[in-house]
């Protein structure tokens, strides 16, 4: 049984952000500005630490404005999933009207010891994160927003680690941080929750093991492909995640989709969530035949899913009653 419904509820986050709202602002032209740190999960990593030691805003037609923290803050992003959020500023008054872009200070420079890590779970070995021109440009995000006059503005970026962590040859013991980032207003935001059988995934699919995923791609009638950056043989993934079975339930995995933005979108299930996240496995090729490679990619999909703001759309993948 494959199943559909949108409610309206206020996720905790946006509760709060409504919260603080209707506290209101400062009585001189100024709002009030919280800027949120949230992850999608990464696999194969015990800790991914990011050093941040400030921020800096562009407002329209006006200089930059930096803020910088007193002390250097370590945030171990795999802390901050399924809709957690660590808050790196927090009522910080600002002029209100159109910002043009958001800048995150950071220390990840190529051998430093002292600043952004990854820490391998196979291994528990510790490598430094380096991120290409950080010191200088950090991590840039060219998305306009605006800051509310009397109320609280509440902004949520998300790091897509599995996206952006990546280990190329010759440049050991370095990792390099490759930014994927988005970013969104939490007022404007609801989002995809569910439960999966993945037995009954398996049957649908004729699988023989089920390697559970859920994968989310914008627009309501997205072609599901794989994370590989190529746009030519179907759309990459806006967020997708591992689905783990509930030790007690045995095969239902349950899972949430946070930070979606007001639209329609794909939700699209699948067995072979082994090939985003293996090195040995094929890269999908949705044009290969059968046998030809890892062949055919198997989806279970839902099109035109709805998320509203605030609120949650629930898309389930069950056998009947």
């Amino acid at each position: 049984m494959l199943t559909l419904k949108t409610t309206l509820g206020l996720s905790v986050l946006a509760a709060g952000a409504l919260a603080l709202a209707g506290c209101g602002g400062s009585d001189d032209g100024n709002g009030l500005l919280t800027v949120q740190l949230t992850d999608s999960p990464v696999d194969d990593a015990a800790e991914v630490v990011v050093v941040f030691t400030g921020l800096e805003l562009k407002p329209a037609g006006g200089e930059p404005i930096s803020v910088d923290y007193d002390e250097p803050r370590s945030i171990d992003l795999l802390q901050l999933q399924d809709g957690t959020t660590e808050a790196l500023l927090e009522d910080f008054e600002l002029g209100a009207g159109q910002y043009n872009w958001i800048r995150l200070k950071v220390l990840a420079e190529q051998d430093l010891q002292d600043g952004s890590y990854i820490r391998l779970e196979t291994t528990g070995e510790r490598f430094p994160l380096w991120i290409p021109s950080g010191s200088e440009s950090g991590l840039k995000l060219v998305r306009p927003f605006i800051v509310s006059q009397q109320g609280t503005t509440e902004i949520v970026i998300d790091f897509d680690l599995r996206k952006s962590v990546i280990a190329p040859p010759g440049l050991a013991p370095n990792y390099i941080l490759k930014p994927a980032l988005r970013m969104v207003d939490s007022l404007l935001v609801g989002r995809v929750v569910g439960t999966v059988d993945l037995a009954y995934l398996a049957e649908l699919q004729e699988a023989e093991t089920c390697s559970g995923g859920v994968y989310v791609f914008e627009g309501g009638a997205a072609n599901p492909d794989d994370m590989d950056g190529d746009p030519a043989d179907g759309d990459d993934p806006l967020v997708y995640k591992l689905l783990e079975a509930d030790e007690i339930d045995g095969t239902l995995a349950s899972y949430v989709i946070p930070f979606l933005e007001e639209g329609e979108y794909t939700v699209a299930f699948t067995c072979d969530y082994v090939v985003d996240v293996s090195p040995e496995a094929s890269e999908y090729d949705p044009t290969a035949e059968d046998g030809e490679g890892f062949g055919t990619m198997r989806w279970t999909t839902f099109e035109n899913v709805p998320v509203e703001a605030p609120g949650a759309t629930t898309v389930d993948v069950l056998p009947a009653d």
